[in-house]
């Protein structure tokens, strides 16, 4: 790659935010092995990404709202370069205050922020249109936007779903690149080579001679950019288009499904001309899950990485990298720190329920395989939490319209970020009795039952507390004494949660008795504590029962005291083509509660924590996700509705939720309670027991309009840091 390109604006123009002043000017273009700058008109030199992707959403906000403001890019920043970020990658345009943002911290640090941006078109909006070519027009004024935004030349009229206001801070010298569109969906892709002859194209800048139609539109649509770019800044730099595993061009015979390997776009086919002399490169999104072919290639399971261990994800980018002749950038790579899973790696690198140390480590590796593996650097998915997210395996259970209101945690599409955001006041799960201080409690009625064994001080009780924020309903067991971990095999505990109003139903483990339960908790220690719900109001049983082999009529008319295990699906069941093998459906059980310390300020802090026991307080604290209550909507207190009559889609108001607490002694390890000399098998209850059946305290959630939250870095970001620096002094 030879030749001068043009060189790009500087610094903010003197009219925004009344102050002004030039940096120094670069020029960017694509060498043999990837991104090269050059600074004042010196020589090229290789820059490896570093970086990070940056959405627009925030909680309360869906992206389209534009809601970011300038202090949280000023302070987002700042943190990226705390970290040895030295890329951001955005999809579309933001706000006028990123732009102006970047160029502040770009003039005021020796060690600039570069950034890759995009343009987005909306993935329905394509699938409408079928063939893409009727977009171009719409495409290319799009882009054409992003050029105009980052030299800071532009005011755009507000329109819903997009930013707006005045462009005017410059920032075209620190744009490595543009990377259009989206993950191209195979139909799209498919429609547009059936109703267009072949032909390629040929333009100024970039040619697809021998592409596909579908090909031939992207190379047209960076042509058109670039161009544009050329004309109107006297300006180049290297431009590229967005692709994925399911459009790669790479033959995959063990994918079972066949729209993952339907049909390709190659980067290859799109060639820059010699008057490009910026060029391009392919950028490739690249998670170690999906699709199944990462788990069922031979080739890439076998594979054995730089560091002697078998790694289907380095199998991938080496057969990836080996198969393109452009430098290849991985634009997104990660894995998400949620509760809930959604799919599952062979190697461990699943899509979800790790805890922010284990992702941290997963991203470090992974950023480690992408660099081995010859590539022009990564870009982690994600900067920041997007609580607007819904994933495949539990889209159903939650109210689109509200998704950016409350923190869906059993989400893993919601938790791929380096940055969290905390509910405000929410309680850290580490004993702490301050946090329950408003909290509402009840206090037991009567004396409990004492069995003289030594283990009643840990059976009695005095208070059940309830509380809840934008994430978790919480909820808290105060005991005359914990001794230390609880004796689980002299004693367990039970709290019982309504949040329909229903009648009082048998309760399970042979506790005896009754309460208006429609999920029951058993505490039985660290390896023996579940959530779990009443058969007829499994939301999914519902969905996914006749997949998984359900008795359906089981939880159409329960049996009394029959509660059933809260399960995740996580593979819906494929046959892996070549060798026959049927993958059946597989399910986890996600009501398995899981002990440790929930305060991220802790050295001792589990990001993964449902239960904590605190013998220091006397109490055993437990929060429950939103999405295990079946609450669809907890800013303004609704919930699924009743599920075989109303089906998923009707929603219905929790009134209060039904909060009962008690003790037992457990006969067997599956909980069972031992039978004891009383009405019931419990040994103590709060409020209390009357005629067989407990009494309830009933708890009102707050609701709220806009969610309050705090930020706060994961513990991921340390190795994310670590791993980014360790690759950049190789680099010196």
């Amino acid at each position: 790659m030879a030749g001068a390109v043009g060189t790009a604006g500087c610094g903010l123009r003197d009219d925004a935010n009344g102050s002004g002043g030039d940096g120094p000017s670069r020029q960017f273009r694509i060498g043999d092995d990837g991104f090269e700058v050059a600074v004042d008109g010196g020589g090229f030199e290789p820059l490896s990404v570093r970086g990070v992707n940056l959405g627009m959403a925030k909680p309360g906000r869906f992206p389209g709202e534009a809601a970011i403001t300038r202090a949280e890019y000023d302070r987002w920043l700042e943190l990226m370069g705390e970290l040895n970020v030295n890329v951001v990658r955005v999809y579309t345009v933001h706000p006028p205050a990123f732009y102006r943002a970047l160029a502040a911290y770009n003039r005021s640090h020796a060690e600039p922020i570069y950034v890759l941006h995009g343009n987005w078109i909306g993935e329905e909006t394509l699938r409408e249109a079928g063939d893409a070519t009727s977009l171009s027009a719409a495409f290319d004024r799009s882009i054409r936007q992003v050029v105009d935004a980052v030299h800071g030349a532009t005011t755009v009229k507000p329109e819903p779903g997009y930013a707006s206001g005045t462009y005017d801070a410059d920032v075209s010298d620190a744009v490595l690149g543009y990377i259009a569109g989206i993950e191209w969906p195979p139909a799209v892709v498919a429609e547009t080579d059936r109703v267009n002859a072949p032909g390629g194209y040929d333009g100024e800048f970039l040619a697809a001679p021998a592409g596909s139609p579908f090909e031939a539109w992207l190379a047209a649509r960076l042509d058109a950019v670039v161009a544009y770019e050329a004309d109107e800044y006297d300006a180049q730099r290297p431009a590229a288009f967005t692709n994925w595993v399911t459009t790669d061009p790479l033959e995959h015979p063990y994918e079972p499904f066949p729209n993952e390997d339907a049909v390709s776009v190659d980067p290859d086919a799109v060639a820059a001309t010699d008057a490009y002399d910026a060029g391009t490169f392919a950028a490739y999104h690249v998670y170690p899950y999906y699709p199944p072919l990462l788990n069922e290639t031979p080739e890439y399971v076998d594979y054995e990485d730089h560091r002697g261990e078998p790694n289907s994800y380095a199998g991938y980018l080496n057969d990836l990298v080996g198969a393109t002749d452009h430098p290849l950038l991985v634009a997104e790579f990660g894995v998400p720190a949620s509760r809930g899973i959604a799919q599952r790696d062979v190697h461990g690198r699943d899509q979800g329920h790790l805890t922010e140390t284990e992702q941290g480590e997963i991203l470090a590796a992974m950023y480690a395989d992408i660099r081995e593996a010859g590539t022009a650097g990564g870009v982690v998915f994600s900067w920041h939490d997007e609580w607007f997210k819904r994933t495949w395996n539990l889209a159903p259970f939650s109210d689109p319209n509200r998704r950016p209101f409350w923190s869906n945690v059993q989400t893993p599409e919601q938790r791929f970020g380096l940055l969290a955001f905390d509910p405000a006041d929410a309680v850290p799960l580490d004993g702490s009795p301050e946090a329950w201080a408003d909290a509402t409690a009840a206090t037991p009625e009567r004396d409990p039952l004492r069995l003289g064994d030594g283990a009643d001080p840990a059976r009695e009780l005095t208070a059940v507390r309830a509380t809840s924020d934008a994430a978790y309903l919480n909820v808290r067991l105060e005991f005359v004494e914990l001794d230390g971990e609880p004796d689980w095999d002299a004693t367990n505990y039970l709290i019982s949660l309504g949040t329909t109003g229903s009648d009082a139903r048998a309760l399970p483990y042979g506790v005896g008795g009754a309460a208006p339960a429609d999920f029951v908790v058993r505490l039985g220690g660290p390896d023996d504590s579940r959530m779990t719900v009443y058969p007829r109001y499994d939301a999914f049983a519902f969905e996914y029962g006749a997949e998984a082999g359900l008795d359906l009529d089981r939880y159409r008319d329960p049996d009394p005291g029959d509660f059933t295990p809260l399960r995740l699906v996580i593979n819906r069941g494929y046959t892996v083509p070549v060798t026959d093998e049927y993958v059946p459906f597989e399910s986890v059980e996600t009501g398995r509660l899981r002990y440790g310390n929930g305060n991220p300020e802790s050295p001792e802090y589990d990001s993964l924590a449902d239960v904590h026991v605190a013998p220091s307080s006397d109490a055993i604290e437990l929060r429950i996700p939103w999405g295990l209550l079946n609450v669809a909507d907890p800013s303004r207190r609704r919930r699924l509705a009743d599920l075989w009559t109303d089906g998923l889609d009707t929603y219905e108001t929790i009134e209060s939720i039904d909060v009962a607490a008690a003790s037992y002694v457990p006969a067997d390890a599956e909980g069972t309670a031992r039978p004891l000399d009383a009405p019931t098998n419990l040994t103590h209850a709060v409020p209390g027991v009357a005629d067989g059946a407990l009494s309830s305290r009933a708890f009102e959630p707050p609701t709220w309009d806009r969610p309050a939250y705090s930020e706060r870095l994961k513990e991921s970001a340390d190795a994310v840091a670590d791993v980014f620096d360790r690759y950049a002094r190789r680099e010196e």
